[in-house]
């Protein structure tokens, strides 16, 4: 998808329709729908305006999957070709824009020797307002890593970061996200949440979490013995995770069976009486986060 794109942009979207005139060009099934969007940031190539439209083929048919689907006001990623003068999506049949949730953003993180789909997905947990009027829009980190750069490990370290974010428009989306993990118990945060915040776990359509679903997925993973969960959960990432459960006496087991598979490696949740580790994006990337959220 991104090699055949010749413009990738964040921009704002003003104004979409179906462009009437464009689609006496196509076939009775297709419709042109044109967005107008306000360009904020180029991350590759070259644009000059401060507004492009961007063109995509829609089927009258009716669609399926996960597509484009937009709304006036969204800031988003696109992916675009150029066609005769015209910015095209690169995929008509699927997505390729992509929802940015966490505000705007002066360009990406790290540099250019970093790759691409890395700096994105970074991005997109660069929460760069320390307010506590601060939000995550809908839908929050559906699609914080378009490219699956991020491994579950280097996410949850981020998420753990954004959960001591002084506005619950943060806190809140980054804690469900750890309570989504379930069995996993890297659910720490819900003792942090106040009730109010717990009311609003379920904002934007989520099933998780109410108190209930945290005592279950509590006993599911208190069900099998740490040496269990070691002997089935062979990956070096999943291990990681294992070592920062919210269970002191599991924790120090997981730490010590680290310790002995991966001798040396400092990046996981040990020791077991330390903070877990939480990380923040900063323009040099995710660094740790010592501490509350900076001011």
């Amino acid at each position: 998808m991104l090699k055949r794109a010749s413009l990738v942009f964040i921009g704002v979207i003003q104004k979409q329709e179906f462009d009437l005139w464009l689609s006496f060009r196509l076939n009775r099934h297709q419709r042109a729908l044109r967005r107008e969007v306000r360009v904020e940031v180029v991350s590759r190539g070259s644009e000059s305006r401060k507004v492009v439209d961007v063109f995509e083929i829609a089927s009258g048919l009716g669609t399926s999957g996960d597509v484009n689907s937009t709304r006036d006001g969204e800031r988003d990623l696109f992916l675009v070709r150029v066609e005769d003068g015209r910015h095209h999506v690169v995929r008509d049949s699927g997505r390729s824009i992509f929802p940015v949730t966490t505000g705007p953003h002066p360009g990406l993180p790290l540099d250019e020797s970093r790759p691409f789909w890395e700096r994105i997905a970074l991005m997109n947990f660069w929460i760069q307002r320390s307010d506590d009027q601060m939000r995550i829009a809908y839908p929050y980190f559906r699609y914080s890593d378009p490219g699956n750069a991020l491994s579950q490990w280097r996410m949850v370290k981020l998420e753990r970061g954004l959960v001591r974010h002084p506005s619950a428009g943060v806190r809140i989306p980054a804690c469900r996200e750890l309570l989504m993990l379930g069995a996993w118990e890297q659910d720490e945060c819900w003792e942090t949440l106040s009730y109010s915040d717990k009311d609003h776990l379920r904002d934007g359509g989520y099933v998780c979490c109410s108190a209930s679903d945290v005592v279950e997925s509590r006993a599911q993973s208190k069900e099998r013995k740490p040496l269990w969960w070691w002997s089935v959960y062979t990956d070096r990432e999943n291990r990681r995770l294992l070592t920062a459960v919210n269970d002191r006496e599991a924790r120090l087991e997981f730490c010590r069976l680290y310790a002995r598979d991966y001798p040396g490696d400092p990046d996981t949740g040990c020791p077991a009486d330390q903070p877990l580790p939480a990380t923040i994006v900063t323009e040099r990337g995710d660094v740790p986060l010592l501490g509350p959220w900076p001011r």
